[in-house]
């Protein structure tokens, strides 16, 4: 028959010790019904040795040769072992758990015996498939020399384990299957008692994974060394991770935490079975890569995130591995954002007005300050009474509770407000005295107007002369910052009028020029002859002419401005009737 050897199993072959491992725990074991065993090696039943034998475990000498026997066997002088093999043959392993075997009966063959150099086959009655098969053995006058085991299956595949040793039945450090506790003489029929010998192993042949699908038909053992005597007596076949194991769905008792909040993650759907492990992995980029998470082997795992990332599990049986599909956990923030102004300004405000928070995130926090006194603080929206609340420097803390607990802080500087100020002495007219601010404290601070009006930066003095008709808003700037504002208008000449109409049409009835905020006014009106026709002092009235004929008169108009200042202006004005 031609063999047909994979890479991986060649591979698989080298690198693991085949024999005399324990296996992985749940892994389900049947003993197989064999063919092929062509010796007889266990005495039972009343008689002498040789009479329910046809070999014996050994070679030894003529004189010194050895088999097993069963709990029926008595011998010719009635003594039975003080133990022996179970009279139905069914061991059940002390190394690997779960693993049990069916002997042939002690009645007829039950060993396939190799003496010297041979091989031997053992041919599965009821061929199936498995993930490992079990091989029950041991050896009389053993040594160190390898053995071969070849596999083959149904379809006509083959897979071969190579430099497999079995321990000799006395005296084996390795863990047996069953130690039988006594021999029997197929010389004299006497029985040795023993407490640790002889033993019967187990070798295990583990199948690639390539193999896992396919049926057992038989299992081939060849030697090429006189020594040992090999004793193939039974196959058990275990079946565990056959096929890829199924992931499943990963899934997690919470979907959204805070950060360093515990969440527990499980499987729903997975393949549940002996020798399966488990991976938990982590992807920061959406599931396109992921990454082992240490440690994180079992399920249910429990992590504590602090990072939104997809999770999922790696499941595993031997060397086959399936993917769990993912399930996002999504880290909240917990940080929170307060800012009374834009990015890049100062934080300084004026001792005047209200201020509202400008950024408050998450929404419903508490707004508190370290002040005990001094700042105005709405501790629900946030807002700052500035007018209310002293200059100074203060900090404001935003604390949120939901979705996860964090603070944030800022501060802040109220500086005092400009002065008030407001320029006297209105109307002011273009050409006329310089107008002077009233303020209460003019240090350090700057004057400003739109163009147009001629304002004097340092002490917010406006020329008139140079000024623009139009009226104006001039601002004075603190050093801090705040400011302050005055209207300011300017007026075109003042006009006196040399024409007056007294037709009672109220257009140019009465001279009286429109002064205001004057005081020691007086207005005077001559003839042309130098009479006086006219003296008036109150600055509301005026010459109505209505006691004069039509003609030429001149008049003069003497008055204190609100600056102090003595003003006199002469004028004509002709009177139309």
């Amino acid at each position: 028959m031609r063999t047909k050897v994979t890479r991986f199993a060649f591979l698989l072959a080298l690198l693991g010790p085949w024999a005399l491992q324990p296996a992985q725990a749940q892994t389900v074991y049947v003993p197989a019904a064999v063919t092929g065993y062509t010796a007889d090696v266990i005495a039972n039943g009343a008689g002498t040795v040789a009479s329910s034998t046809t070999a014996t475990v050994d070679r030894g000498i003529p004189t010194v040769r050895w088999c097993f026997a069963n709990t029926t066997f008595v011998n010719p002088a009635g003594i039975s072992p003080t133990r022996a093999l179970p009279a139905t043959g069914f061991i059940t392993s002390i190394s690997t758990p779960g693993l049990t075997y069916q002997m042939a009966p002690a009645s007829g063959n039950n060993s396939l015996r190799i003496d010297g150099v041979g091989t031997g086959t053992l041919t599965l009655t009821n061929p199936q498939p498995c993930s490992e098969v079990m091989v029950l053995a041991t050896e009389g006058n053993g040594s160190t020399a390898p053995k071969t085991f070849t596999v083959t299956f149904t379809d006509g595949t083959t897979q071969l384990f190579t430099n497999i040793v079995v321990p000799d039945w006395f005296g084996g450090t390795i863990t047996p299957a069953i130690i039988v506790g006594s021999r029997v003489s197929y010389v004299d029929n006497s029985v040795d008692n023993q407490s640790n010998d002889p033993r019967i192993y187990e070798v295990r042949l583990s199948l690639a994974v390539a193999n896992y699908s396919k049926s057992v038909q038989s299992v081939t053992v060849s030697k090429t060394s006189t020594d040992p005597v090999l004793n193939v007596m039974g196959i058990s076949l275990g079946s565990n991770c056959l096929g890829v194991p199924v992931g499943g769905t990963a899934v997690a008792n919470l979907a959204n935490v805070c950060p360093g909040s515990p969440v527990v993650l499980d499987l729903s759907g997975a393949t549940v079975s002996g020798g399966i492990t488990y991976q938990w992995q982590s992807s920061a980029d959406g599931g396109t890569t992921y990454t082992n998470i240490a440690g994180a082997t079992t399920v249910p795992y429990t992590i504590r995130p602090t990072a939104t990332a997809q999770y999922r599990a790696v499941v595993t049986c031997r060397v086959q591995s399936g993917n769990s599909t993912a399930v996002p956990v999504t880290v909240l923030p917990n940080a929170a954002v307060v800012t009374y102004s834009v990015p890049g300004i100062p934080v300084t405000f004026c001792q005047s007005g209200t201020l509202p928070v400008r950024t408050a995130t998450p929404a419903g926090g508490r707004f508190s300050t370290t002040a005990a006194t001094g700042l105005a603080l709405d501790a629900t929206t946030g807002t700052i009474n500035l007018a209310a609340s002293a200059p100074g420097t203060y900090t404001v803390t935003y604390a949120v509770t939901t979705p996860c607990a964090a603070t944030a802080s800022t501060t802040l500087t109220i500086s005092p407000p400009a002065p008030p100020f407001s320029y006297t002495c209105p109307p002011f007219y273009k050409g006329g005295p310089n107008a002077t601010p009233a303020i209460t404290s003019a240090a350090g601070g700057v004057f400003t107007a739109p163009a147009g009006l001629a304002v004097n930066a340092a002490t917010g003095v406006v020329d008139l002369a140079a000024s623009a008709v139009g009226t104006y808003t001039v601002t004075y700037a603190t050093a801090n910052g705040c400011t302050t504002t005055a209207p300011f208008q300017v007026l075109d000449k003042l006009i006196f009028p040399n024409v007056i109409t007294p037709n009672g049409d109220n257009y140019n009835d009465v001279l009286r020029p429109k002064l205001a905020n004057v005081t020691n006014y007086h207005l005077q009106v001559f003839s042309r002859w130098g009479r006086r026709v006219y003296d008036g002092r109150d600055a509301a009235q005026g010459w109505t002419a209505a006691d004069n004929s039509p003609g030429m008169y001149y008049y003069q108009i003497e008055y204190t401005d609100c600056a102090g200042g003595n003003q006199n202006y002469k004028n004509w004005v002709e009177v139309v009737k």
